[in-house]
């Protein structure tokens, strides 16, 4: 009878602990990151429809910058390295440090730095927001290294203050191979 008694308190605890309500997430600074994701992503889709020219460099290792203007451009792929340098997932606010400072034109900047010995392939992120939480600037490095390859980049993004809309962009990387040479590369655009 002991026994049947002890699974039967073990059961009814189970039951209550099953139907007890989960406890809230605390709030805290990081729940106003900025959405960088969805920011990108609907710039990707306004440059797709609008296909701005854009005045385009690109310089690889010691050769000279080459420059063109282009007139179509495949925008997923040109802005895929700032969705790269979104950490406002949750699972990715863990590995940085925060700083908010208010600017004085009521606009905020942010500033994540990654921690020591943290596993996340952004480094550092600055992010200046107009008032509104437009996006004005951003700037972004990013390291993925393995056994076999390395690459490290650094994203700079300019904005108009008014609309948050994309006005230029830069990207600045080295990427090597383990049995091969670095390649040292540079692309800047200017809508």
């Amino acid at each position: 009878m002991r026994n049947y008694s002890l699974v039967l308190v073990g059961s009814m605890l189970l039951a209550v602990a099953a139907c007890e309500q989960p406890v809230p997430r605390s709030t805290s600074a990081n729940d106003d990151d900025y959405n960088l994701t969805a920011y990108v992503q609907q710039e990707k889709q306004r440059l797709q429809q609008a296909q701005p020219a854009v005045l385009k460099s690109v310089q690889t290792e010691s050769e000279p910058t080459e420059t063109i203007q282009v007139d179509s451009l495949n925008w997923d792929e040109e802005l895929t390295v700032f969705e790269e340098a979104d950490i406002s997932k949750p699972t990715l606010r863990e590995y940085y440090t925060r700083e908010e400072q208010q600017l004085p034109d009521g606009g905020t900047a942010v500033t994540y730095i990654k921690k020591k010995d943290a596993e996340a392939p952004v480094e550092y992120l600055y992010l200046q927001l107009s008032p509104e939480r437009k996006v004005q600037y951003l700037e972004a490095t990013l390291l993925d290294q393995n056994l076999l390859f390395y690459s490290r980049r650094k994203a700079i993004l300019e904005a108009s203050p008014q609309s948050g809309h994309l006005e230029s962009y830069k990207v600045q990387g080295v990427q090597k191979l383990i049995f091969g040479d670095s390649l040292h590369y540079s692309v800047q655009a200017n809508l």
